[in-house]
């Protein structure tokens, strides 16, 4: 499709927000100043108490495409629910109120998704984490993924936020929404991996490799609780692998274990040791060499950060960091692998995935599938 046919496809955003009064202005600019012009714009004021309403009346005072919705407190999924059913494009796009996209991130995501057939559901691209002025501070992953990916997104977590993913609209009538019950069990954290794992059942998923968002890390996100962001990440699992029983259990395992690396790097960030040995005792379950590597790799990253602290009391150390609008989306991101994420297993799990496309094929037309490829009980991977 020629750039002027695709420039007159409108895209809905769906912004929640929630006490965003400090960042929610600069979000609104990366979604406004977009290279892709035709957005309906929805806010979900999900109760703010502080100024984030009168911030949006005012910036949508100047912008027609604007629209404000509001609803009392009840969690980012509900609202994001709430503007998907307020919405009316054929394509939806999702960024949290403290997170920016830089200019291109509709016109790059629209053109990879649109031409593709309808089983591909969804696109995301990468993000780069940015502080509470914008500065970039770290590099995120540059691994992605693209067809079937739920065994390789169960693993690597391509996403990494809520603000990377864009949706056809007639995914939710096939999928749903948002999982409220994480809020209301008082486990928010993990909705926007729920719903990717749900898309990511039923739907072929295109990825864009570039650092189109800017992931914000602040004390006040969601993401700053880290034991209710891992209680919340361990049930999106739990769930995950009870509705798809056809999964082998060493990628159940590899699951399990990526889970609980995670909460242990929380855990131990928050200097909760009794956590973290629970974590590091779950991680020994699933494997006990990735469990040995991780202790090890403690008492190292304790020696080093040792040796760092007494080297700044010496050397006075300034960090060059730039402004994410600032940033060339093209710049490298990290490599993404480690010890436990290694290209073996990415590639074992892309195994898993071809098998499981194919299982999709067969049963719609009507045939189970019963073949003994990696699917199976066999795994190859063994921690």
């Amino acid at each position: 499709m020629v750039a002027s046919a695709l420039s007159e496809i409108p895209v809905s955003v769906i912004i929640p927000a929630y006490n965003a009064g400090r960042y929610i202005a600069s979000t609104l600019q990366s979604v406004t100043g977009q290279t892709h012009t035709r957005l309906e714009i929805l806010i979900v004021d999900d109760g703010s108490t502080d100024d984030t309403p009168e911030i949006c009346r005012r910036i949508a005072a100047e912008d027609s495409r604007i629209r404000i919705i509001s609803t009392e407190n009840r969690g980012v999924a509900a609202a994001r629910n709430i503007g998907i059913e307020a919405s009316t494009s054929d394509y939806v796009a999702f960024v949290d109120a403290d997170d920016l996209w830089h200019p291109s991130y509709i016109e790059t995501l629209l053109s990879a998704l649109h031409p593709l057939p309808p089983d591909w559901g969804a696109v995301y691209a990468l993000h780069r984490i940015i502080d509470s002025e914008g500065y970039c501070t770290k590099a995120s992953s540059g691994l992605s993924a693209r067809g079937m990916v739920l065994a390789r997104h169960l693993i690597f977590r391509f996403v990494g936020n809520g603000s990377g993913l864009m949706i056809r609209r007639a995914v939710y009538d096939v999928v749903g929404g948002y999982d409220p019950s994480y809020a209301e069990r008082g486990i928010g954290g993990c909705e926007d991996l729920d719903y990717e794992l749900r898309v990511a059942e039923a739907f072929k998923i295109e990825a864009v490799p570039l650092g189109l968002v800017g992931y914000r890390i602040h004390s006040t996100a969601m993401s700053s609780d880290s034991s209710r962001m891992a209680r919340s990440l361990l049930a999106v699992y739990e769930g995950a692998v009870a509705r798809n029983l056809q999964l082998p259990r060493w990628v159940v395992d590899c699951a399990f274990a990526s889970v609980h690396l995670y909460a242990f790097s929380k855990f131990t960030a928050a200097k909760n040791w009794k956590n973290a040995a629970g974590s590091l005792k779950q991680i020994f379950r699933f494997s006990p060499r990735l469990a040995c590597i991780v202790f090890f790799g403690l008492i190292l990253s304790k020696l080093r950060r040792a040796a760092n602290r007494m080297r700044s009391k010496l050397v006075t150390t300034q960090k060059n960091l730039m402004r994410f609008d600032q940033l060339d989306p093209h710049a490298p991101l990290g490599a993404g692998l480690s010890s436990f994420r290694t290209e073996k297993l990415l590639m074992q799990l892309s195994e898993v995935d071809q098998a499981l496309d194919i299982s999709h094929r067969q049963q719609k037309r009507g045939r189970s599938f019963t073949g003994n490829g990696p699917i199976g009980n066999g795994g190859p991977f063994a921690l």
